[in-house]
């Protein structure tokens, strides 16, 4: 008896489901329906009764060693299909197993019983063979070109796949029908089309289509084959012919067409209009043969869709991105198979897990082919290590690995970069203590208490006069949240004020005159699909782009011009503008004086922006004007950057701090343009005069330079101080690496 037809009886005695080694083991002793198992006991001098109470005291057990002694016995297998005996022979040859010692225990010869085992599965695979000899077929030209799913079927080469009943049912009425008997399946990369075809041949195979369906062959073709060395004008015609021919002629057969849009062009010369569709659309139209194609949404509408003609021949089954339960029943019996391939062992909660690490990091990618890949990919790192279980960590080393961000910023809770995150972000953006307050309290609740799911982790509006650190804050929380400053998207939205700055963000849609160019904004969020996206100076944008961003704001989703959807889920928007003045500006409550009467800012807002746009915000944020004091700290900030950068270049610096502060602040400017006005400063008054003095030097002498009174009076570096050595690795000798050690230091 085959192992699916015991499986089906397990299913139909035991209302769960749930396949179990003992209840195959049990079902198989009360059914032996051809009596090949009561034959067989009784070579091994032993009685039915006993087997069965042995394998009865077991029938509850759900235990990981059995699930891998069925996984064993379908790997190992090498002849199709995998039957009891095959079953009952790996027991046999496995005397750790519990069953194994229980019925050794019950008296029965467990060596005597793997022999007969075997030859009994022998026997049984032979016999249908030597029954029922299919006539033979003339499918070479389909072979020459593809491979016949069905016969791969046969052999089990698609028992690792999990079954999708609904998907399948779609199928089933589209290849019932009369007319135009042909399915086009369509989704988004990743999602299993071409899986639910080979899950149609396991059907067909196992007796388990319906009956109209029963002995059909499913073809598969591949394109590149059939159009490999046509050099000359009617070749692939020619190929094309036969192989049509010879579909109609292995009647019962269904063709499917991996990848079906190439079939559009495919064989088109210069002058000649046929090509692969045209010459099957005749065929497609009738009633004689099947045709299945798979191929992205987008890639439907931009060639199958554009050709009604073509398009009508097909019934267009959309394939839906599998939810939770699916993905991780996939993921289970996936598990199984690479438990057996890699020889480990993969826990009961890894496969969900896997789908959890997935969703939340690989957003842009499709279930389930994300949390296989992961999967797999896992098992191989588990293997090469030389462990033989694979845990939840070593799944996030692998996603770490692929997304190029640290372990610690993937993991769930980690509680620990929270905590440091809004002084990480304090120390780099001065005197916006409260603006990193909010930000944070954001990310902190869509971390833990998931506040607006189905939104992006944070949507906030900066507003502030120029140089307030906007940009250097959205900049910086890239770097310190996500773990790298690539996850940073700047947008200048000036740019994109004229009506094609939509297409610019999201590209061209299909079908349109100036091309299908991707759009700035898919195309980053096709690379890292988290990170900060900053909408620098909104108000300087399109009012499409306006209406655009509402639906990235409030949906978490934004679907470019070639109908392709991207998941922003895992984004931080950040819109920025300068829409209010000074007046404004003071009026706003800011958080900072409580006592005084403010304005809200939400108020002020929506006399430049729509209240339903404003309202998919989580934060209105309003940059105040930083001190003096707090512009002296960014002044040193940049003074430290400046100099460190002049180290790099071999270049080193003795001075008084504050003294070179007030130098630098000294004057009738007023750095009200906050910081970038500060690095300006600093350029001007400080590295231009010492780039100037350089100018004699060879490339290879450092210099020790010491600001004199000549400098803090005139602007100029006197020329006795500075010192010139050959220039070795590292700092000169002496000097202690801070830009304002003292002189003394130097040699």
């Amino acid at each position: 008896m085959t192992l699916n037809r015991l499986c089906e009886l397990v299913s139909i005695f035991y209302p769960d489901g749930e396949r179990t080694l003992p209840r195959i083991l049990f079902v198989w002793a009360m059914n032996d329906e051809d009596g090949g198992l009561t034959l067989l006991l009784s070579q091994a001098k032993t009685r039915m009764s006993v087997f069965s109470l042995a394998v009865e005291s077991f029938i509850d057990d759900r235990l990981d060693e059995d699930r891998r002694l069925l996984t064993r016995a379908i790997i190992e297998t090498r002849k199709k299909p995998v039957t009891g005996y095959d079953l009952l022979s790996i027991l046999c040859d496995s005397p750790d197993h519990r069953i194994h010692r229980t019925l050794r225990s019950a008296g029965i010869d467990m060596t005597t019983l793997a022999i007969c085992a075997k030859h009994a599965g022998y026997a049984a695979r032979r016999r249908p063979l030597e029954e029922n000899v299919d006539p033979p077929r003339n499918d070479a030209a389909l072979l020459r070109y593809g491979r016949d799913l069905t016969s791969l079927a046969e052999k089990g080469d698609f028992d690792d796949l999990s079954d999708r009943p609904d998907e399948i049912d779609r199928l089933f009425e589209v290849l019932l029908r009369k007319r135009k008997r042909n399915a086009m399946i369509t989704g988004a990369a990743g999602i299993g089309k071409t899986a639910l075809v080979e899950l149609l041949s396991r059907r067909i195979a196992q007796n388990r289509a319906p009956s109209r369906l029963s002995g059909t062959r499913v073809y598969e073709i591949s394109m590149g084959s059939l159009l490999a060395g046509t050099t000359l004008r009617g070749m692939f015609e020619e190929r094309m012919s036969k192989v049509i021919e010879t579909l109609v002629s292995c009647q019962p057969a269904i063709l499917f067409i991996d990848e079906a849009h190439l079939i559009w062009g495919a064989g088109r010369a210069e002058g000649a209009p046929m090509d692969a569709a045209n010459i099957l659309k005749p065929v497609l139209g009738g009633s004689k043969v099947s045709v299945i194609g798979a191929t992205t949404t987008g890639e439907y509408h931009h060639y199958i869709a554009r050709d009604p003609a073509l398009a009508r021949r097909f019934q267009e089954i959309m394939v839906e991105e599998p939810g939770k339960a699916t993905t991780i029943a996939i993921l289970q019996r996936h598990a199984q198979t690479l438990e057996a391939h890699h020889g480990i062992m993969i826990g009961a909660d890894i496969p969900s897990e896997a789908w959890r690490a997935t969703e939340l990091h690989l957003s842009n990618r499709t279930q389930p082919d994300k949390s296989v890949d992961l999967l797999d990919s896992t098992a191989v790192l588990v293997e090469r290590e030389g462990r033989g279980e694979m845990g939840t960590d070593d799944l996030y080393r692998v996603l770490a690995r692929q997304t190029g961000r640290m372990m610690s910023a993937l993991g769930e809770g980690a509680a620990r970069d929270l905590r440091g995150l809004e002084a990480s972000l304090n120390k780099r953006v001065i005197g916006q203590e409260e603006a990193v307050k909010r930000i944070v309290s954001t990310l902190v609740s869509r971390r833990y208490g998931e506040a607006a799911p189905g939104r992006p982790l944070g949507t906030f509006l900066f507003s502030g006069a120029t140089g307030v650190g906007k940009t250097e804050l959205a900049r910086t929380l890239a770097r310190e949240y996500f773990g790298s400053a690539r996850d940073f998207l700047h947008i200048d939205l000036a740019e994109y004020s004229g009506h094609d700055g939509v297409h610019k963000l999201i590209g061209m849609p299909y079908g349109s005159s100036v091309g299908t160019a991707e759009g700035i904004l898919t195309r980053w969020l096709r690379e890292r699909s988290s990170g900060v996206v900053l909408f620098d100076e909104i108000e300087k944008a399109h009012p499409d782009i306006h209406r655009l961003l509402m639906g990235l704001l409030d949906e978490g989703r934004i679907t470019s011009g070639m109908g392709e959807r991207f998941d922003v889920r895992r984004c931080v928007a950040i819109l920025t503008t300068n829409v209010l003045g000074h007046q404004d500006m003071h009026r706003v409550k800011l958080g900072f004086s409580p006592l005084e009467d403010h304005d809200d800012p939400f108020a002020l807002m929506s006399k430049y922006f729509p209240e339903e746009f404003l309202g998919r915000l989580d934060e209105i944020i309003i940059f105040r004007t930083p001190t003096v004091q707090e512009f002296r700290k960014i002044l040193s900030q940049k003074l430290t950057e400046a100099l460190g950068r002049l180290q790099d270049k071999g270049v080193f610096l003795v001075y008084e701090p504050e003294r070179l502060l007030d130098h630098l602040l000294a004057g009738d400017e007023k750095p009200w343009g906050g910081a970038r006005d500060m690095a300006r400063l600093v350029e001007r008054r400080l590295i231009q005069p010492i780039a100037r003095r350089l100018l004699d030097l060879d490339a290879g002498e450092w210099v020790c330079i010491e600001l004199t009174e000549s400098f803090y009076r005139f602007g100029d570096i006197d020329p006795v101080p500075l010192t010139r050595h050959p220039r070795p690795a590292g700092p000169p000798p002496g000097f202690s690496g801070r830009p304002n050690a003292a002189p003394e230091a130097r040699q």
